[in-house]
């Protein structure tokens, strides 16, 4: 069946359909015609007939019948061979040998591109008519040197003369049949059913000598595009190469990039064997079990080289993207960023220069994958500093850790490397603020960006005295009880005398009432339930504050009023 692409090649000029009806080789009192074989059509409108003779000079006449009519051409045969050029006429060649009960040849030459009859396949002729009928060159003499012998060909037979083939340069890496001159191994200098009058089809030809590669087409998942349309012409050179592999171009990668130019940016920060020009240390050039033809999978594939990584994967918490393949996060080419990070890319595929980069490559998945976080990152009126400058990586770290939400240290640690003060507070005080003391500093603070002063999740007041509003503390009832600041009466403190609610007295005043900060420092504390030892009064000077603790209640001697008693059981009487 004559493919789409061989249809085009042939019939854009003209048309030459060339049957034969016997293509045997002639033996006793028999003459045949070898070449063109039956059923075949070509583009010239004349072609060299060979043939066998039953005897050395035979006279042979080839009657040849077409619309222009009918002629004769005679021959004697030399060396039991015979060759002439017969003219064709457009439409059906019906050729015969007179004499002879030998089938007759049909050839069809067409200039306005019919389809050739349903049979016949494509005849693909040398260029040198001459040459075609010079049988000494090519064939060696019989045994005892009698005559020809037409069955064998001499195998050292160079097409590389000063009258043919002479403009060839001499290159490093030469194919093995074109090394030892030995053309005729893949072409038919007759002619051939195939292009460049090989004698067999793409990679079928390679085949007949490669024949360990003869199943790779069928031997993998992936296979590369030439591989599968038995293109190997398309990449390997079938004489000589200056590289190996007898590759065409000058380069693997200009070899690759002859296709895959899209791919062939230049990037800013390039990928080493992709810089190299190496694309085979990543890719199989043949067939793979892995997509996109890589050796072997995702990370596995990475660790080839990258082995100091190794142990660093192995830790409790990978990140999602190293599971499963680091060109999630790392374009294996080349990006604009450090790392061969991936960003956006604009409407051409190039990726987009950012001021900061890791950030925005951090964006990518997480605008999808966490969608309020990112808004956070991109939206919040107060920023936290590191997030502000684009640094993900001074408190995350990318691959793997032991760590929760992939932080470098434990989230407490990681606060610490910047709030130094804080640390120094914390590490030597007693008694811990419930989060601080489970490492969870993110259970008040959104780390990444927040419409509240502090990075704080809700509203907090850090006045230490306020008008009474509830929506100065919606932070604290995130986990206490809004009852213990707005009922008078309530038992869900232990700060009351009796019933009373004590912490209701101190804050629930119209005008100029008390805070939480007033009196708790809310991170930690030397005192129990994080008592301050000394109360900041209006930024000019501070307030002693000493607080002693009972069983059933506790005591406060202070600056700003009176020492006073309370207890749970037996309420106190103010004196």
């Amino acid at each position: 069946m004559m493919t789409h692409q061989t249809s085009r090649a042939i019939l854009s000029t003209t048309l030459l359909i060339i049957a034969l009806f016997s293509s045997s080789l002639c033996h006793g009192k028999k003459a045949g015609i070898i070449y063109p074989p039956d059923k075949s059509f070509v583009n010239k409108a004349e072609i060299r007939v060979v043939g066998l003779s039953a005897a050395q000079g035979d006279s042979i006449t080839i009657q040849l019948k077409n619309d222009k009519g009918d002629q004769g051409f005679d021959m004697t045969s030399t060396n039991g061979a015979f060759n002439q050029i017969i003219p064709l006429a457009p439409g059906l060649n019906t050729m015969s040998i007179k004499g002879t009960d030998s089938s007759s040849l049909v050839f069809l030459y067409t200039k306005d591109g019919g389809k050739p009859p349903k049979d016949f396949q494509p005849f693909y002729l040398h260029s040198s008519t001459d040459q075609t009928g010079a049988c000494e060159q090519c064939h060696p003499q019989a045994p005892g040197g009698k005559g020809t012998n037409y069955l064998a060909s001499k195998q050292q037979l160079s097409c590389i003369t000063q009258s043919c083939h002479n403009a060839i340069a001499d290159k490093k890496f030469k194919h093995g049949p074109y090394k030892d001159r030995s053309c005729i191994e893949c072409h038919n200098p007759h002619g051939s059913p195939f292009k460049k009058f090989t004698r067999k089809e793409r990679s079928a030809l390679c085949f007949t000598c490669h024949t360990e590669s003869e199943n790779m087409a069928s031997s993998g998942k992936v296979v590369h595009f030439p591989v599968k349309q038995g293109e190997c012409t398309l990449c390997h050179d079938p004489h000589q190469s200056d590289i190996a592999y007898h590759l065409k171009f000058d380069s693997i990668s200009g070899l690759c990039g002859s296709c895959h130019s899209k791919n062939m940016v230049k990037y800013k920060y390039m990928h080493e064997p992709f810089e190299s020009g190496d694309c085979n240390a990543c890719h199989s050039p043949h067939v793979s079990e892995v997509k996109r033809l890589l050796v072997e999978e995702g990370t596995t594939l990475c660790l080839n080289c990258h082995k100091e990584r190794e142990e660093e994967f192995k830790r409790k918490y990978v990140h999602e993207p190293v599971k499963k393949d680091c060109s999630l996060c790392h374009d294996p080419h080349g990006s604009e960023t450090e790392s061969h990070l991936r960003t956006q890319k604009d409407k051409d595929g190039k990726y987009i220069r950012y001021e900061q980069p890791l950030k925005e490559s951090c964006l990518v998945c997480h605008r999808k994958l966490d969608p309020e976080v990112a808004k956070q990152i991109e939206k919040s009126s107060v920023t936290h500093k590191p997030v502000a400058e684009g640094k993900c990586t001074i408190c995350h770290t990318p691959h793997s850790t032991n760590f929760k939400k992939q932080l470098n240290t434990s989230m407490q640690e990681a606060c610490f490397k910047c709030h130094e003060s804080l640390k120094k507070l914390i590490k030597a005080s007693k008694y811990q603020h419930g989060p601080v003391r489970s490492d969870d500093c993110a259970q008040c603070h959104q780390v990444h960006g927040s419409e509240h002063k502090k990075l704080l999740r809700a509203n907090f007041t850090a006045n230490y005295s306020e008008d009474f509003d509830p929506k100065h503390y919606e932070l604290c009832f995130n986990c206490h009880n809004s009852k213990v600041i707005t009922e008078k009466d309530s038992k869900e403190t232990g700060f009351r005398n009796g019933t009373t609610n004590l912490h209701y007295v101190h804050v629930h005043r119209a005008t100029d009432g008390r805070t939480c900060m007033t009196c708790h420092d809310i991170h930690a504390s030397d005192r129990p339930k994080h008592i301050r030892s000394v109360i900041p009064f209006k930024k000019t000077f501070t307030i002693s504050l000493d607080y002693s603790k009972t069983d059933t209640g506790g005591g406060c001697v202070v600056g700003c009023h009176k020492p006073r008693d309370y207890d749970r059981d037996k309420p106190v009487v103010a004196k």
